[in-house]
């Protein structure tokens, strides 16, 4: 009878010790895009980002920020990029290829490019990834860091975007 109950015990302290440590299919996976940067000084990110790639080589990426509210954004802000890609590097921004904007009640305010400041993406990693479990073409992964700032009428120092970073995925 003893050696029952120590038998019931150390199966119930297994078990404890088995349900205790995380299971690995419970780790949210990382989005499949991101974007940060110090906007003015203060962290700025996002998790909605959209890119793709058309035929002629040109690279579309989207991000939006903003604050949520039942039914839509009740402020958001956006910043666009659309470059030519042509490999990895260093791409300088003009002001057809980077846009900022600001959606606030209705009301948008757009921001042009600081053409004194050496506004810059760099396209710093390109992965095609394979997945032989489907039949879809392979998306790939695009990393990438930007330096860039506008011209904001109602601040001399104007909005900076600085140690931006990027990863996005692009479907074929």
């Amino acid at each position: 009878m003893k050696t029952l109950a120590y038998l019931i015990i150390l199966g119930a302290a297994l078990l404890l010790a088995s349900c205790s440590k995380k299971p690995l299919c419970c780790v949210p996976p990382r989005p499949s895009s991101g974007m940060t940067a110090e906007k003015n000084g203060v962290h700025w990110n996002t998790n909605d980002v959209v890119s793709k790639r058309s035929e002629t080589n040109s690279l579309t990426i989207y991000a939006i920020s903003g604050d949520v509210i039942p039914g839509g954004f009740a402020k958001a802000d956006s910043l666009n990029f659309l470059i030519s890609y042509t490999n990895l590097g260093s791409y300088p921004l003009h002001g057809s290829q980077v846009f900022y904007d600001i959606f606030n009640k209705g009301d948008t305010t757009s921001y042009k490019l600081d053409t004194t400041y050496n506004n810059v993406l760099n396209i710093t990693g390109y992965e095609v990834l394979h997945n032989p479990a489907t039949t879809n073409p392979d998306p790939i992964k695009i990393t990438g860091t930007f330096n860039i700032k506008f011209v904001d009428p109602k601040n001399p120092t104007g909005i900076s975007f600085l140690n931006g970073n990027f990863y996005t995925i692009i479907s074929q």
